[in-house]
């Protein structure tokens, strides 16, 4: 038997053969089971005979379970008496009919939980003996889910409005195939955009600055590709030509792919102009501070040096002044001479050896040293130059996978790759480099057993003349410098059992190399 009506002609030889082999090669059951509803088979006297998968999942209940039940037990106590009721008059004119249409109905499900339903019945007539004994399939339509995906869908505008109103943020749809950029109240505000305004992927590169256009369109070129992630965040600074205002942006993104080809990207976009400017101000102030406390460390460590070398170097100018009266008169007092030299010597010893305690004593106790993973400094690194104001630069890492572990100061070594980023920013910062970019590769020297790493930029490099300087200690090309830095950066590289130089030949910038001990 067959659940479905058909067009064939069972009158026809070829249409009653096509009929029967359908029969035969298409059950009852088959059918039941594939059906994606939920559907039971009950008899006339309410007991449940069959229940397909999908009943199944929605009531909670094993096919055994259910073929226990009556089907007035799935039903809320408030229905049961009437479905009784309802059951010997639809047994008394079977028909097909759908319940719900004018209230709402409920089934129970194995928790004792209401489920919403619309309820179809269909009569099946099967002939078993003499007689015909009426089946009803009764079909259930859940609304929960529906009502379910209507609420969470309410529910998440609900939160994204409060997001919006909260951050301040506006929502962009990019349009991948045709360039084309949607975008809603807010988001037209940030721009500067009229609401009849198309916002096109040039008409926005062509507002974003200058000095950040190359790093958006870079990221943009990777967003669209389907072997990344497709998650972006960045931040960067937007101009309005007409008014010759600047305002910094922060973005985040997701693009959906089709068919391995990016079809929109979807994000917010907020206005972190203040922010920025207060980080501005705030590093600022920190530099000012670093700088003053450079110069009075110097003006102390100098006072202090003065201070140990003043009475051995008065007492050798006194004793350098006997020597040359001895050496004057006639004839030659060779023993006073002999004492005031001698004195000169000691006095000289004893200033040098006083300038060694001195510098012990700057240097504090010796090195602490302990097992680091570089790739993880040189990433912590970034992040605090960039925190630290210096991040209008795209990096590229070159790390080398599963490195093995370095010894070394942690605080040392973080601190020199803090300021070769610093002193590269500012270099392209200086000489106004339109896609700045930083270069940082790190890899291990296997027969030296040591590791290297190599930082890089693409700034006006440094002329050779200055090169020849550039680790002296108070040597400087900056108005503001000190002339410090990269003089401490070698002291402390070579402190920690490396070497930190410059390569004299890299023309297309800078390059700084150091080594350090593997563990």
């Amino acid at each position: 038997m067959t659940l479905f009506d058909t067009n064939l002609d069972k009158h026809n030889p070829t249409a009653e053969h096509l009929w029967n082999e359908v029969q035969n090669s298409i059950h009852f059951r088959e059918l039941f089971d594939a059906v994606i509803d939920a559907m039971l088979l009950v008899d006339s006297s309410g007991q449940i005979m069959l229940a397909n998968p999908a009943a199944q999942h929605l009531l909670g209940y094993t096919h055994d379970e259910l073929r226990s039940l009556d089907v007035e037990q799935l039903m809320p106590a408030r229905f049961r008496e009437n479905h009784r009721h309802y059951r010997k008059q639809f047994l008394a004119e079977p028909r097909q009919r759908l319940m719900g249409s004018t209230c709402e109905l409920a089934i129970l499900n194995r928790h004792g939980e209401e489920v919403a339903v619309n309820i179809s019945l269909s009569p099946i007539a099967i002939k078993e003996q003499a007689a015909k004994a009426i089946y009803i399939l009764v079909t259930f339509i859940a609304l929960d889910r529906r009502r379910q995906a209507e609420n969470a869908l309410r529910e998440s505008e609900e939160r994204l409005w409060l997001i919006k109103q909260a951050a301040g943020a506006g929502i962009f749809d990019i349009d991948c195939a045709n360039g084309r950029i949607y975008c809603d109240e807010r988001m037209r505000e940030l721009w500067w955009n009229e609401a009849d305004e198309i916002m096109t992927l040039g008409k926005f590169f062509s507002t974003v600055h200058l000095s950040d256009r190359a790093k958006c369109q870079k990221l943009f070129e990777e967003a669209l590709n389907p072997e990344m992630e497709g998650k972006c965040r960045t931040a960067f600074r937007i101009i309005n030509g007409s008014e010759h205002s600047e305002r910094w942006i922060a973005t985040l993104s997701q693009t959906q792919f089709d068919n391995g080809s990016a079809k929109r990207i979807v994000g917010i976009a907020r206005d972190i102009t203040e922010r920025k400017l207060l980080e501005q101000t705030l590093q600022q102030q920190r530099n000012e501070t670093e700088l003053l406390f450079n110069k009075q460390v110097a003006i102390l460590t100098a006072a202090a040096i003065a201070h140990e070398l003043n009475s051995p170097l008065t007492a050798i100018s006194a004793y350098s002044e006997v020597a040359q009266r001895a050496l004057s008169v006639t004839p030659v007092d060779c023993d006073k001479a002999k004492e005031a030299l001698s004195g000169c010597f000691d006095q000289a010893q004893l200033a040098g050896h006083k300038l060694y305690e001195l510098i012990g004593f700057l240097q504090g106790r010796e090195i602490e040293t302990e097992k680091l993973n570089i790739n993880r400094i040189v990433e912590d690194a970034l992040l605090q130059a960039r925190s630290d104001g210096y991040s209008e630069f795209h990096i590229i890492l070159n790390l080398e996978p599963n490195i093995p572990p370095i010894k070394a100061n942690k605080i040392h070594i973080q601190r020199i790759l803090v300021n070769l980023i610093r002193n590269a920013v500012e270099a392209m910062r200086a000489a106004n480099v339109v896609d700045s970019e930083i270069t940082i590769a790190v890899k291990t020297l296997a027969s030296e057993k040591m590791a290297v790493v190599t930082i890089e930029d693409n700034g006006p490099g440094i002329d050779q003349k200055v090169i020849s300087q550039i680790f002296d200690p108070f040597f400087t090309t900056k108005p503001t410098g000190f002339g410090m830095g990269l003089s401490i950066s070698r002291a402390l590289i070579e402190a920690n059992g490396g070497q930190l130089w410059i390569d004299p030949v890299y023309q297309d910038g800078a390059q700084f190399h150091f080594t350090l001990p593997l563990a």
